[in-house]
C-alpha cells in the first residue's frame, strides 16, 4: 500500500490524529467545500476528532489520503481511488479547502492519483466524475484528457439534494502518450 505520494507542492499521506483541527477548518466544516461532496459536514472539534480516527482506520487498507502542504504539512484536502474490478480504477472523492483552491493543487492531486493508478498499480483505465455545476472539477478533467462518457443523477444521502454527475474516462494508452 502506498503510504505517501509526493508532488511538487503537496503530499498525499495517511491521516494523523493531529490533522483533525485543520481538516475541520479546511474541509469538513467548510460549506464552500462540502457543497460539492457526498459527505455530511462535520462542525465540532469532537466530531472532527472522531472523523479523523475513522479516516485513519479506513486509510489502512484503501488508497485514500489527506492532502497536505509539502512545506508545512498542514492537511487541507482529501482524496481517494478504488479499484472497481481488476485494472479499472475510479476516483472516489477529492476535496481541496477553499483557501487552497485556484492554486493548481487539484491538478496536482489528480496527477498523483493518475500516476499511482497507471504507473504503480497498472491501471487499464481511470474514471473521474464531477458534479456538472463544478466548473473547477470539469477543467481538471479536460486538462488531463478525460473523455466524457455519460451523465447520471444521484440523491446525496445526508441532505436529499439531487446531483447531476458527468462521468469521464481516461484510458491507459492516452495517459501514457501524454506522459511522453
Amino acid at each position: 500500500m502506498y503510504e505517501l505520494l509526493e508532488g511538487d507542492h503537496i503530499i498525499l499521506r495517511k491521516a494523523e490524529e493531529k490533522d483533525y483541527k485543520t481538516m475541520l477548518k479546511n474541509i469538513w466544516g467548510d460549506s464552500e467545500v462540502y457543497q460539492w461532496m457526498l459527505f455530511q459536514p462535520t462542525l465540532t472539534e469532537e466530531d472532527a476528532l472522531e472523523r479523523c480516527h475513522r479516516s485513519m482506520e479506513f486509510q489502512k487498507d484503501h488508497y485514500a489520503y489527506f492532502v497536505a502542504d509539502k512545506a508545512t504539512d498542514e492537511a487541507f484536502g482529501l482524496c481517494a481511488i478504488k479499484e472497481i474490478e481488476p485494472g479499472h480504477f475510479d476516483e472516489s472523492g477529492i476535496g481541496i479547502g477553499t483557501r487552497f483552491q485556484g492554486k493548481g493543487y487539484g491538478k496536482e492531486v489528480v496527477g498523483l492519483l493518475l500516476d499511482l493508478a497507471f504507473n504503480k498499480l497498472g491501471a487499464l483505465d481511470f474514471r473521474y466524475g464531477y458534479y456538472q455545476d463544478n466548473i473547477r472539477s470539469k477543467k481538471v478533467a479536460e486538462y488531463f484528457g478525460f473523455e466524457y462518457e455519460y451523465t447520471y443523477e444521484m440523491t446525496r444521502p445526508w441532505d436529499g439534494s439531487l446531483k447531476v454527475i458527468d462521468s469521464c474516462l481516461l484510458k491507459r494508452d492516452k495517459y501514457l502518450a501524454r506522459e511522453q
